[in-house]
Parts: structure tokens; C-alpha cells; sequence
């Protein structure tokens, strides 16, 4: 069972708490003998830091330590939960967060980064980060979660002034700020960039839907299906690129963004209806409000503990996922593709035991 909370500009996925089987003690370390083995899931809720200074510019907010042996798969994931920013001069600042891990010998083996624009006042918002951590050696890795406060646009620039508050579980129970990772994933789980190769601008009024194939033949156990979308609010037609094309773009427009989601059994036999099931309110889908101030939004939405029909025409184990982007009226948008190391819109597939947010890291 699960529960589900809701914090501005973006619907979380299901409770940490609920989904883990196992945890360690936060910020706790596998050592000694166990080294020989594969850590559990990890996951710390208790920051380093809970005040962040602009003054300071670069702060270490999580880092977790575990074992792992060669070949192994595991889904790391940080929230950087924000509460407001006092008195920061100038008003709109930009927080910028850092997801790297390390291997055995102290060399970042993988890396993944996120940000938005923080201005006093705002509500409580977050800004996620994840990546697929492949290791090549057994030994302790290490996990550890950044963030950065800078001028908008110029991180080079002086650093400004004010703090931001940090969210930890002990100052809020329902919104929190962690750093997860998972126990080692099955060869199954798969996590597709959409769209493939290049953004994707859809102008107000229009919708995109994408479509990724899953072949669940080796998947055992209730699997979870969802998406993570990076999306820009084209306020400007020269960033991102993208945005080249899009109609009227207002500097002080928002945008209006309704997300849908269906997951569809694909039949052994022409003619015939198998599983199907759709990404609910609760799941992250609905509509959205893309402000001006923000830019850049990260939205997930997810169906979990998708049931395969076994009746005649639906022996198969294949399964489409649609996800649909429409756009109201406000401002055009851009799916964003991402890089290495960017944000990226991906869709996905895990199973329903591991924390359902997932981007990749190809």
C-alpha cells in the first residue's frame, strides 16, 4: 500500500516509506564483512544542511555509502524539498542540484542534475533528481547530492544574498527532502528517452503523444509503468532552441499542460481487447499550470501494479505506454529530450517495489 502526496507545480509519486522493504538507518554506512555482499536499499531523510546561503554558493545536502558488486543496476534518486527564500537580493535566484555517485576508487562514475528559479515568497516546491547507477566493480560507492544557488542565467556572476530553507522529515512529515538508492534492479527494468533524439515543441492548443514499446516476458512480480517529463514554457523563442518556432511567445505567459497516460497489453490475436489501464489523478495525471517565473518544470506521472489479462488473445507479454502532452491556451511548451547529464523525458518500466521515479541516465 501507498500513500500519495501533493506539492505545488508537481504531484509526487508514491511515499518512500511505504514502498521500501528494507532500509538503512539514515546516513548509515554498510561496512566490514558485509562489503562482500550487495547492499539493501538506502535512504537518508535527514540533510547535512536545512538553511542554504547564497552567500556560500555550493552545499553537500545528502551523501549515502553502501556495497555493491560488479553488474549491478540501481536506481538513485534525490528531492531537494524547498520551503521559502528570505530576503534573497535579487529576487529571482537560481538553485541548481547535483546528483553524482562514486566508485571504489573515489571516481564519479555517474552523474545527473536539475534546476529552477527560487523567488521569496513561493510556495513549497521541489526539484528532483535521478539517474541508473551501473556498477563495473564491487566495493563501497558513494552517492551524494549537491545544490548551488547562483544569478539566473550567470552562475559565474556574485552570488547574491538571503538563504533558502530545506525541508527535512523532521520539519515536515508529508514533504521531505531525501536521497534514495535502490537495491539492485532486475535486467527487466528499462527506462526509454522520449522524445528519442531531438525536443519536442508543441504549440497552444496542440498535443504530442508518445509511445514506447515494454517486452515484459522476463519481468516477475507487479510491475509499475510511468513517465518523467521535462518540459520549458516558451517564453522566449532562443531558449531552449526549440522554442524557435513557437507561436507568440509571451516573456510573462504561462502555460496550461494537461498530462495523460495509458498503458495497453498488446494481443496475440487480431480482434481482441487484453489489460488496459490509465494514469489516474492521484497517478500524476491532469492539468498543470507552467508559470512564467518557473520556466522549467519536471512533471511524473505513473500506473502502478500493472495486471496482464491471461484470457484467449492475450497470452502475450508486450505492452504499449502512451504519453499524451496537451497544451491549453498560454504559452507554447517544449518536451525536452535532455543529455547525459541534463534533465531528460524519459518513460519506463520497474517493478512496483522500487520508488516510482525514474530518469535515465543514457
Amino acid at each position: 500500500m501507498s500513500g500519495r502526496r501533493t506539492i505545488p507545480d508537481m504531484r509526487r509519486l508514491a511515499l518512500l516509506s511505504a514502498l521500501l522493504g528494507t532500509t538503512l538507518a539514515a546516513g548509515a554506512l554498510t561496512t566490514g564483512a558485509a562489503l562482500a555482499d550487495s547492499s539493501p536499499e538506502v535512504m537518508d531523510v535527514t540533510p547535512t544542511v536545512t538553511v542554504l546561503n547564497a552567500a556560500d554558493r555550493h552545499d553537500e545536502f545528502f551523501k549515502v555509502t553502501f556495497a555493491a558488486e560488479a553488474g549491478e543496476n540501481r536506481f538513485v534518486a534525490t528531492e531537494l524539498v524547498v520551503a521559502d527564500a528570505k530576503g534573497t537580493q535579487p529576487n529571482e535566484m537560481f538553485l541548481g542540484v547535483t546528483l553524482s555517485c562514486t566508485d571504489p576508487t573515489g571516481k564519479t562514475v555517474a552523474s545527473s542534475e536539475a534546476g529552477r528559479n527560487v523567488w521569496p515568497n513561493v510556495d513549497d516546491f521541489m526539484i528532483p533528481v535521478s539517474l541508473v547507477l551501473e556498477t563495473d566493480s564491487a566495493g563501497t560507492y558513494s552517492c551524494a547530492a549537491d545544490v548551488m544557488i547562483c544569478v539566473p542565467g550567470d552562475c559565474n556572476a556574485p552570488s547574491g544574498k538571503g538563504r533558502v530553507n530545506v525541508v527535512s522529515k523532521k520539519m515536515n512529515p508529508t514533504q521531505y527532502s531525501f536521497l534514495y538508492v535502490s537495491m539492485d534492479l532486475p535486467d527487466w527494468t528499462r527506462a526509454v528517452r522520449i522524445p528519442n533524439t531531438k525536443y519536442t515543441l508543441i504549440q497552444p492548443g496542440k498535443s504530442a503523444t508518445f509511445t514506447v514499446p515494454f517486452d515484459m516476458a522476463e519481468a516477475t512480480g507487479s510491475i509499475d509503468l510511468g513517465a518523467i517529463l521535462s518540459i520549458t514554457n516558451c517564453i522566449e523563442k532562443d531558449y531552449p532552441s526549440a522554442c524557435a518556432k513557437a507561436t507568440k511567445p509571451r516573456i510573462q505567459g504561462n502555460a496550461s499542460l494537461t498530462l495523460s497516460m495509458v498503458a495497453t497489453q498488446v494481443p496475440t490475436e487480431a480482434g481482441v481487447t487484453c489489460a488496459t489501464a490509465k494514469a489516474t489523478t492521484a497517478g500524476g495525471a491532469g492539468a498543470y499550470t507552467l508559470t512564467w517565473q518557473q520556466h522549467h518544470g519536471v512533471y511524473a506521472i505513473d500506473i502502478p501494479d500493472f495486471a496482464f489479462a491471461s484470457g484467449p488473445g492475450c497470452a502475450g507479454t508486450a505492452i504499449n505506454l502512451a504519453v499524451t502532452v496537451k497544451v491549453g491556451k498560454g504559452n507554447a511548451v517544449v518536451v525536452e529530450a535532455g543529455t547525459k547529464s541534463k534533465a531528460s523525458s524519459i518513460a519506463y518500466v520497474i517493478p512496483s517495489s522500487t520508488i516510482g521515479l525514474l530518469k535515465a541516465d543514457a
